[in-house]
């Protein structure tokens, strides 16, 4: 979709009728392929053969699904409503790089599945994504998977990192990191450089931030978000690693720069329909993500950014007043319906 757009389903060559971004829809999907190509070669280079798979999973799974759901809107409906085949690409390569290596395949392919089909459902009832459909598909997924099969098997949260870190403590947090460490690199300089604990668009913390900012910059991603995120993460690791005495470089690199923290920065966090259009909004929103994330990294749900940006998506309607101006001619009563 075109950044800051709230329309339903453009064609391939059309752009947006409210904001214009100077791209059409399929060539900024495109461009957003190409962003994460290099971390899927990094990917590649640190986890093995297992991201390769991963990420053909998620991006054969997420076409072969747009295109049986948009011929079923044509038989039905006479017209294709979501032709733009290259947005569940996005969908599919999102969900293999928010995996981890280690993850059953078949969880990358249903979470790629279900994102599609939300992304479709959500425009069928709604006429927009309210809910990030990668985002929404692990909630979902994972949640069952771990109400069935319980907490050591459901991936949703992982009930050992509390036998390794506490987070409230110095001694604990800076002696239960060592499953991050990299070779002879301790687990600040594995956070930043290379690590395999994580998802795996987010093998090289430097290297995604490099990537996100010079993708936010060209394809002209919502910077505001994860610029506030990222900030307000920051700002709360320094606080809490002065009301610790702990290592501050040590705290920003963790809270920052895992897998899930960094990458959805930029490249779920930034989703242009269910996330708000004005700039305070965006604001409000980064700010509010990054509260919930670090929430939930100190309750050792070291993945819990997802969940964050499922429950920050929720406000985004309420957030996409913030900052916009009345028309003239109306009542404040008449412009907030």
């Amino acid at each position: 979709m075109i950044p800051m757009a709230r329309t339903l389903a453009e064609g391939p060559g059309i752009p947006g009728p409210h904001l214009h971004a100077g791209f059409t829809k399929d060539r900024w999907m495109v461009g957003t392929l190409g962003a994460m190509a290099p971390l899927a070669l990094l990917a590649g280079l640190a986890l093995g053969p297992r991201a390769a798979v991963h990420l053909a999973l998620g991006l054969g799974t997420a076409l072969l699904l747009h295109l049986g759901l948009a011929l079923g809107e044509r038989i039905v409906r006479g017209r294709v409503l979501h032709p733009s085949w290259t947005s569940s690409l996005v969908a599919g390569a999102i969900a293999a790089l928010s995996s981890l290596a280690v993850a059953p395949y078949a969880v990358t392919a249903g979470i790629a599945a279900l994102a599609v089909a939300l992304k479709f459902a959500q425009g069928w009832v709604f006429g927009r994504k309210y809910l990030n459909p990668v985002a929404a598909a692990k909630v979902l997924l994972l949640g069952l998977m771990t109400a069935t099969l319980g907490l050591e098997r459901g991936l949703m949260y992982h009930p050992h990192h509390l036998d390794w870190i506490d987070m409230w403590t110095r001694e604990g947090f800076e002696g239960g990191l060592w499953f991050l460490a990299w070779g002879d690199w301790g687990p600040g300089l594995s956070l930043l450089l290379w690590k395999t604990h994580t998802w795996m668009g987010g093998v090289s913390g430097l290297a995604t931030l490099f990537v996100g900012g010079l993708s936010a910059w060209l394809l002209r991603y919502k910077w505001r978000i994860p610029v506030s995120f990222l900030g307000t993460m920051g700002l709360l690791a320094l606080l809490l690693a002065w009301l610790t005495r702990g290592d501050p470089l040590l705290r920003l690199a963790f809270h920052l720069f895992t897998g899930s923290v960094i990458f959805l920065a930029f490249f779920m966090a930034t989703e242009p329909q269910s996330t708000p259009m004005s700039a305070g909004g965006q604001y409000l929103f980064g700010v509010g993500l990054g509260i919930l994330t670090f929430l939930l990294q100190q309750l050792n749900v070291l993945g819990g950014s997802v969940l964050a940006l499922v429950a920050m998506n929720l406000f985004t309607p309420l957030l996409d007043r913030v900052g916009l101006g009345r028309p003239v001619g109306l009542t404040r009563r008449e412009h907030g319906r």
